[in-house]
């Protein structure tokens, strides 16, 4: 097959044929390097049918690791779509037969929307274009968007792009950008701090806790279930509950709404509303904690703290320590004060919930599909039966973990394993 060498980058069909005998082609970034750890191996041109024990996905005989062969195996990896783009015979092709590939496309000019795993498509006069996948964007000083890419068959594997006013410039001055173009199963949790919220919002109510020995389990509208105290629905409510903390004591806890509200009850002491779109609500020695979606963490009385630069998502959970904070996004990443383990590097349904474990060295991760990922000294003792409602909460005990769903079902894991199932409430937990 004819090869076309122009502005650093190999081009050529898709189609298949036989390949040569080889050891692997070469490895030029891991999976683990990009798009938050859950990218796939990018490799250099070869005719290997292997790269870092990953087999590709199309291509061509006279090189397999072609630019169209990364998006192929990478929407296939997430579950965005299943084996070769069909009708597909050049990069080009993508945008123009988005729709027949039941894709979105967007073109350049008029892109209202990006967030990572796009794909962007790009043109040459005569030549088959190339493709990469958005990693990241992050706005700028004034006002536009620097968006990152990655790509197979180039000299560079990431390269970044300008947004702005519905216009993505081109990293090649040979290349014109034809447009972006999404797979509908790509719903976004990869995001960008700073901008517009593209990632899927979630909507949990106010989930469980550990309060003395008992375990509260708090609705969205307000109403507690399982807790030590005599309960009453907040009256002036604005917004929903979004969390709950209990006192040092165990003998009180407090409500936070959406709204930035805080309900006391029992020896909980009452603290002014606070004046933003509040997620969640954690308490210290100090007193209470809130976080809101960007990240901004307010004590009552003090400033608040400043947005954690190079976010992904938007923040669902805040957890203290003896050692400070961890924040929780919707993109599984830990931000804070505390000592960090891990984030959760599988994309394909968003984090929901954190708890910390009772050492204070470890967390668990829960995503709403009821899959729990274990980091430092915690570990994990099971997920949500299959078909569950989708998962709300989770609350660490001495002997494991319990989570609770937007339906009100509890499972427990650990010592003793339970199931219970609450009802008579309104909203959601």
């Amino acid at each position: 097959m004819r090869k076309i060498i122009t502005a650093g980058v190999v081009l050529g069909l898709v189609a298949g044929g036989p390949a040569e005998a080889s050891a692997g082609a070469p490895l030029r970034m891991a999976g683990a390097a990009w798009f938050a750890g859950g990218g796939v191996p990018i490799c250099g041109s070869s005719t290997a049918r292997t790269c870092a024990g990953q087999p590709h996905v199309g291509g061509v005989s006279s090189n397999w690791w072609q630019c169209v062969e990364l998006a192929q195996r990478f929407y296939q990896r997430r579950g965005w779509h299943k084996g070769v783009f069909a009708g597909v015979g050049v990069a080009s092709h993508i945008f123009t037969k988005a729709s027949a590939l039941r894709m979105a496309p967007q073109p350049n000019g008029a892109i209202t929307d990006i967030v990572p795993g796009d794909m962007i498509v790009m043109n040459r006069t005569g030549q088959a274009g190339h493709v990469v996948i958005v990693e990241s964007i992050a706005p700028n000083r004034d006002g536009t968007r620097s968006v990152m890419t990655v790509g197979q068959n180039s000299k560079v594997v990431r390269n970044p792009m300008r947004w702005h006013g519905g216009v993505l410039d081109s990293f090649w001055a040979s290349y014109s950008v034809a447009g972006v173009v999404r797979s509908p199963a790509n719903i976004g949790i990869l995001s960008y701090g700073g901008g517009a919220p593209t990632y899927e919002e979630l909507v949990n109510g106010g989930g469980i806790h550990p309060i003395g020995t008992a375990l509260l389990s708090v609705t969205s509208t307000g109403q507690a279930f399982g807790g030590p105290l005599p309960h009453r629905p907040p009256t002036s409510l604005s917004g929903r509950i979004v969390d709950a903390a209990a006192t040092r004591t165990g003998n009180g806890y407090w409500l936070a709404s959406s709204t930035g509200q805080i309900f006391p009850y029992g020896d909980a002491k009452p603290y002014p509303t606070i004046k933003a779109d509040v997620t969640a609500i954690t308490t210290t020695d100090e007193g209470l904690l809130l976080a809101d979606a960007t990240g901004r963490v307010f004590a009552p009385g003090k400033k608040p703290t400043r947005s954690p630069e190079g976010y992904s998502g938007r923040f669902v959970d805040i957890e203290a320590t003896k050692d400070g904070y961890w924040l929780l996004t919707s993109a599984g990443q830990i931000h804070g004060t505390a000592p960090w383990h891990g984030n959760a590097t599988t994309f394909d349904a968003a984090i929901v919930a954190m708890s910390a474990t009772p050492t204070g060295k470890g967390y668990v991760l829960l995503d709403k599909t009821g899959h729990v990922y274990a980091f430092g000294d915690a570990k994990h003792l099971g997920d949500l039966p299959t078909g569950s409602p989708e998962a709300a909460d989770i609350t660490h005990s001495a002997s494991g973990y319990t989570i609770i769903t937007k339906t009100g079902t509890t499972h427990s894991f650990g010592d003793a394993p339970a199931t219970t199932i609450t009802k008579g409430f309104t909203g959601y937990f």
